[in-house]
């Protein structure tokens, strides 16, 4: 039987995850995006990279978080697990990432 001491610690690329209700993402069929034809992972990972850090932030997308705001998608920082975020459909993905204090927001 393996003891604790065989449990690894590898460092991570990324310095936040953001946790993304998927069935949220679903039922607004796309909404985000330059033709609001992406979902909010997609906009958010494009985000990063035309910023050059797409590093920065691990996206990943679960089953329903238990919020079901209209019109928006649940999502949790790791960095603030008690804060649940609902991000309103069109919601420019720049300013997402600037409520997580990883890139500067654009002036609309």
């Amino acid at each position: 039987m393996p003891s604790d001491d065989s449990i690894q610690t590898l460092q991570a690329p990324w310095r936040n995850v953001l946790v993304v209700c998927s069935k949220c993402s679903r039922k607004l069929h796309g909404g985000f995006g330059k033709k609001r034809k992406q979902d909010l992972a997609e906009a958010l990972k494009g985000a990063l990279k035309e910023s050059g850090r797409r590093r920065e932030l691990r996206i990943l997308e679960v089953g329903c978080l238990g919020v079901c705001p209209k019109r928006a998608v649940t999502a949790i920082a790791a960095a603030k697990p008690s804060e649940v975020l609902t991000i309103p459909e069109g919601m420019d993905p720049a300013l997402v990432l600037a409520r997580l204090s990883l890139a500067a927001a654009t002036a609309p």
